[in-house]
């Protein structure tokens, strides 16, 4: 690709990115070495789960964010727009030339001749950008699906080659294997229909150990689920980044802000912004869930895309900041055994057993930690009981002083 003199062009490129290659990523860095900024488009983002469409966009994502951050490529100087097939080609065009307009682009890179430039030219259309294709001078002869040849095939040795190094962390640790299992038919889909997000914060609370899951509860007026406990979240906007979406359908229906500090990684890092004293957390990928059965999936069907936050921190702090909504009434915790026995909308109890089967593995670091003499006595009825005796009988200071000893060493014998 030459160098072109336009160096405060806008310049979008799209693909399918499935998975990134080193091909993808010397022509992407050359991109934002040459112009002020690069949208990059994920194409397909509501396919997943054949062998045509395996690695779901959250994880394309994700690889896009990895190259241009092992490059400290700052993120102003680059946006990720979400981009789904459509039935014909005229939406599809019509969907390319709207997000260009909308982000000030000046050149257009794509390297598809087959489904794009072929077809503008048989329509005698133009996108009405200065055309590049990143395959001009590019030395790299694999594509996408070599890659994944390689990996249904095993050939780790020639793969290794081929893919950066940053993204192999991702690859390897989901979409290797969806690869493997949409090659096979077996892989998760993205049903046709309203796509969504759904979030679920566990928190452990140091005070009584438990687990507790937040959860409203829907409108009564709401077509699908009136009145039915469920997890935050909401619909993606056209072009939105599922991870955004389930950002701002959180903070919409639960008054709890997350910010994403750097989603390059798996689990991404997150901070709650206006919690405060609270610590860097971690936003897990939870899944995929799809169903044609309305009785799962709503009267308007498509998928959902779930995220689980675990945190280990005091409980109180977070429920100081809840906030309901129109959408999402009555916003608490729950503690997570009795969550899942109350019947929750759609697919959330699916959901909400994966989050916990993941934060069971997920390392308790607060076991080493010792109870102050206040957690210990409010998790433990039976020195509740002792202590309220004592406080009716009315001890003098010498005997308050022996009695807190005397709680003190038992608390003691029971963190050893």
């Amino acid at each position: 690709m030459e160098n072109n003199k336009n160096a405060n062009g806008v310049v979008a490129a799209i693909g399918r990115w499935m998975p990134l290659h080193n091909g993808h990523k010397n022509f992407l860095l050359k991109l934002a070495q040459t112009y002020s900024r690069v949208v990059v488009m994920i194409g397909s983002c509501y396919e997943a789960g054949t062998s045509r469409n395996c690695i779901p966009a959250i994880e394309r994502e994700k690889m896009l964010r990895a190259i241009f951050s092992s490059e400290k490529i700052p993120k102003e100087k680059y946006t990720i727009i979400h981009v789904p097939d459509t039935e014909t080609f005229e939406e599809w065009i019509m969907n390319i030339r709207n997000v260009c307009i909308a982000n000030g682009v000046t050149h257009f890179c794509t390297g598809n001749k087959k489904d794009i430039l072929d077809v503008l030219e048989a329509r005698g259309e133009s996108l009405g950008f200065d055309m590049i294709n990143p395959e001009d001078g590019s030395d790299f002869p694999y594509h996408a699906t070599d890659i994944r040849r390689m990996i249904i095939e095993g050939n780790y040795e020639k793969l290794e080659e081929l893919i950066p190094e940053e993204i192999k962390p991702i690859l390897f640790r989901n979409s290797f294997k969806e690869i493997i299992a949409a090659s096979k038919n077996y892989g998760v889909k993205i049903v046709p229909g309203r796509q969504a997000v759904d979030v679920i914060l566990l928190i452990r609370n140091i005070t009584d150990g438990k687990v507790y899951v937040l959860l409203g509860k829907r409108s009564m007026d709401k077509v699908d689920f009136p009145g039915y406990l469920a997890l935050p979240g909401g619909g993606i906007d056209e072009f939105e980044s599922p991870f955004d979406a389930a950002i701002r359908e959180f903070y919409e229906e639960t008054g709890l802000k997350l910010q994403m500090i750097d989603n390059s990684l798996e689990p991404a890092i997150v901070k709650f912004d206006n919690v405060p004293n609270t610590n860097l957390e971690q936003m897990f990928i939870v899944g995929i869930y799809s169903s044609e059965d309305e009785n799962l999936a709503g009267s308007r069907g498509g998928s959902s895309q779930c995220f689980g936050v675990f945190v280990e921190d005091e409980l109180y702090k977070y429920e100081e900041y809840l906030k309901a909504s129109d959408d999402l009434s009555e916003v608490a915790f729950y503690e997570i055994h009795e969550a899942i026995t109350l019947g929750l909308a759609y697919q959330h109890a699916e959901m909400l057993r994966k989050a916990i089967t993941m934060f069971d593995a997920y390392p308790d670091l607060k076991k080493g930690i010792p109870l102050s003499l206040d957690q210990y006595i409010a998790i433990n009825p039976k020195v509740m009981n002792f202590v309220k005796t004592a406080m009716e009988i009315g001890l003098t200071d010498s005997e308050w002083e022996i009695f807190e000893k005397t709680l003190t060493r038992l608390k003691e014998d029971k963190n050893a």
